[in-house]
């Protein structure tokens, strides 16, 4: 059993709950669910260590430290990037609805594809087949 367990600043919640027993032992298994949030992202975790009769506390601490500190620097590393600005959004925007919009075309062609090189209009710069 666990007493008062040391989490590193970033944990938000810690919650333990009974899960079973070990299949081999017949100890115990307990779940430990650790909430993080990184206040240099603003990213959120949820972190879940099993423990059973026999996981020392120490044991328990450390390896919540490790993940969790492994998840910050992964988290920081990765998704620290600055908001996009008003002409980014706008410029992803217009992708986003191009994308979309080829989406619909292929989904009406019967072999998925829009554009045929080769035929007839490709001469005059129009690659798009046309049902005639």
């Amino acid at each position: 059993m666990v007493s008062e367990l040391w989490t590193p600043q970033e944990v938000v919640d810690h919650t333990v709950s009974s899960v079973g027993s070990n299949a081999e032992t017949g100890d115990s298994v307990e779940q430990h669910i650790f909430w993080v949030s990184d206040p240099v992202t603003g990213k959120k975790h949820k972190f879940c260590i099993l423990t059973d009769d026999e996981t020392s506390q120490a044991h328990l601490e450390d390896m919540g430290a490790n993940a969790i500190d492994r998840w910050l620097s992964e988290v920081r590393q990765k998704d620290h990037k600055p908001a996009p600005t008003i002409e980014q959004r706008k410029e992803i925007g217009k992708i986003l609805d191009e994308i979309r919009i080829h989406r619909l075309k292929r989904k009406e062609s019967s072999n998925g594809q829009i554009y045929y090189s080769g035929l007839e209009g490709a001469q005059n710069g129009d690659h798009r087949h046309s049902n005639k």
